[in-house]
């Protein structure tokens, strides 16, 4: 099943953000988006009985697929290659970081360029698993059965501020990956029971020119053992979700460093999922 998150069509007020599930070129309502995650199981048994939708998917004004509260866990360097490229080694557990559920955007959203990056941003297409089943310390099995489903992210970073965190013994990477608005995330999501993740393409396109082409594959830790990891430290919740890490093609790996400054183009996409296109905007639009 693929489902959808969006803005009630009557009402123009972020705030009123509802779940539906996709039938053809229509979306049938199913909840608010809290309370579809406070009884995931039950509405997903209603909407894989609706066999027509009432609201025309042209046009639809999407939303976040997750809840406000949602935890973004984030994998750092969750692929060989782009670990070589940022003069990282492989990490020998997964190497986590958190994102603000507030930052995240959907398709046709703006991402301000903050003044503190005066050089642009730089883009990280990943994989969005989100999870369906409450999960505490969980091994291999139970972790891949509690994927809900998956889609399409971009850890949009500020390399400045990362870099100056990194200056220091005690750095952190809370800012340089938590500028406004700087998670792109689709607003469709594939269940895990209708698709494999174990060899997705994802790409990112910046200006019309691929900059990241990598697959699943390629994955140091796959979406099971960082579910597991992930939650022998903190509970997952549903709704929650895991950035599963980017391939290499970063703007900082490059030589002279690439990053996309104000009237660029940015395109996400992952075979499968799907695809979502953001503009880059200067900090005058961050309010």
């Amino acid at each position: 099943m693929r489902f959808v998150g969006y803005i009630k069509p009557d009402r123009r007020d972020p705030r009123d953000r509802m779940m539906g599930v996709v039938v053809g070129d229509k979306v049938a309502p199913l909840a608010e988006i809290d309370s579809f995650y406070d009884d995931l199981p039950a509405w997903k048994s209603h909407a894989s009985e609706i066999k027509a939708g009432s609201i025309p998917l042209a046009g639809l004004l999407l939303a976040p697929p997750v809840p406000r509260d949602a935890k973004i866990v984030c994998a750092a360097i969750n692929y060989v290659k782009h670990g070589a490229e940022a003069k990282l080694p492989t990490p020998t557990f997964p190497n986590l970081f958190a994102r603000w559920a507030s930052e995240l955007v959907v398709d046709g959203a703006a991402i301000p360029v903050p003044v503190a990056e005066p050089d642009g941003l730089d883009w990280e297409v990943e994989l969005a698993a989100i999870m369906g089943v409450t999960t505490i310390d969980g091994d291999k099995h139970t972790a891949a059965a509690s994927v809900f489903g998956y889609t399409v992210a971009n850890d949009v970073s500020g390399r400045a501020a990362q870099l100056q965190s990194t200056t220091l013994s005690t750095g952190q990477w809370g800012l340089g990956k938590n500028v406004d608005k700087s998670c792109p995330i689709g607003s469709f999501i594939e269940t895990a029971d209708a698709i494999s993740v174990d060899n997705l393409k994802l790409e990112t396109i910046v200006d019309g020119k691929v900059m990241q082409s990598g697959t699943t594959a390629e994955m140091v830790f796959s979406v099971p053992e960082l579910i597991a990891f992930t939650s022998r430290h903190v509970t997952l919740r549903p709704g929650d979700v895991i950035l599963t890490g980017t391939p290499d093609g970063v703007g900082i790996g490059r030589t002279p460093r690439i990053y996309m400054k104000p009237g660029a183009s940015l395109t996400t996409r992952i075979d499968g999922l799907c695809s979502i296109t953001n503009s880059i905007v200067d900090s005058t639009h961050r309010a």
